[in-house]
């Protein structure tokens, strides 16, 4: 699975990516880890990794979607972490 994206929403680095199922149709996941876990001599940064609730006819569309559920779980404060 490549990563197919990046954004920083409201102190979170959030990374979204899509996999082709066997079925032909795509699923996507967003990753959330907080930025200010970026922090010299930092070994270990928490994340939590978030599977899209749907499938998708193509990458793109289940990478923008990706980004949408990341911003939603976002502006809910509920990311996981």
């Amino acid at each position: 699975m490549d990563i197919n994206g990046f954004i920083e929403l409201d102190g979170y680095s959030v990374t979204v990516s899509a996999q082709k199922e066997p079925t032909g149709r795509w699923l996507s996941w967003a990753r959330f880890e907080r930025m200010s876990d970026f922090a010299p001599l930092k070994t270990h940064i928490p994340g939590m990794r978030r599977r899209v609730p749907n499938d998708f006819p193509t990458q793109e569309k289940a990478v923008e979607a990706a980004y949408d559920y990341a911003r939603e779980l976002v502006k809910a404060k509920d990311v996981g972490l």
